[in-house]
């Protein structure tokens, strides 16, 4: 399935409609495309917006009048008082509709967060939402079947003396460019390591700059630590709920062992 496919049944999808076939290949492909992935979750969180504003009661009329005046409605010329109202709701939820859906679907593609972008990949990987391609405790398994399988260089994973267990990996794309991942742990935390090519890090502008400056960087998502590195070929974000130190001690790790060729 494409990415045109799985966006065009996205309804059924969301209202879990459709037959399980269909459902199972939607989950196949957002489970590899992090840009349908993102666009299923603004779409969601549009229509949970769009429920609560059809849900309010007439105390929110601010609301409306924000939406009116957003929408440039000057003064209504006299006319029968339920057509003027039908007139006016409708011309209210439309503009209403038009705000919600340029604040949540505004071009992002130059503007995305490296970090967020990570966190959220982890979050799906650890709640089974994303499942692992390829499973094995062997960084050396891990390292052949990552690179066999992506089109930019990767290096060796970090290993069990810099205090990352790996436990699988896989492939998938950020922004249309292609990533790889591998998930694993951290003593007792779970923890993700993100792939991604060098100048692959030109869309995401943030992250971009302070690399560039410094080479490393802490960058906190929600409730995840997390750690960017420039290595090589490669940039590499490790994220997990652990204190940001085991992570640095395993994001400077990846690359420092040698191949196995």
């Amino acid at each position: 399935m494409n990415c045109r496919e799985a966006r065009q049944h996205w309804n059924l999808y969301h209202d879990s409609e459709g037959d399980a076939e269909l459902h199972f290949r939607i989950s196949e492909h957002l489970a590899v495309c992090l840009e349908c992935a993102e666009w299923f979750r603004l779409q969601s969180r549009f229509e949970g917006l769009l429920s609560e504003k059809l849900a309010a009661t007439k105390s929110e009329s601010a609301v409306w009048h924000a939406a009116l005046a957003a929408a440039g409605l000057g003064k209504p010329t006299p006319r029968p008082r339920r057509l003027w109202m039908a007139g006016v709701t409708a011309t209210a939820m439309a503009a209403l509709l038009l705000l919600l859906w340029l604040n949540l679907f505004r071009p992002v593609p130059s503007g995305l967060d490296l970090a967020e972008v990570s966190a959220n990949w982890h979050e799906w990987l650890q709640s089974g939402e994303t499942p692992l391609e390829f499973t094995s405790n062997s960084d050396q398994e891990v390292e052949s079947y990552l690179k066999g399988r992506v089109p930019f260089p990767v290096r060796c994973p970090p290993r069990k003396d810099a205090g990352f267990a790996v436990r699988g990996a896989g492939v998938s794309d950020v922004e249309g460019r292609p990533a790889a991942y591998l998930n694993g742990m951290v003593g007792n935390v779970p923890v993700s390591i993100l792939v991604i090519p060098r100048d692959s890090l030109s869309a995401f502008p943030v992250q971009h700059a302070a690399l560039r400056q410094h080479g490393i960087m802490h960058a906190p998502a929600g409730a995840y630590a997390m750690v960017l590195r420039e290595f090589d070929q490669n940039v590499i974000v490790v994220v997990g709920r652990t204190d940001p130190g085991s992570l640095e001690r395993v994001v400077n790790a990846y690359g420092s062992y040698p191949d196995h060729d």
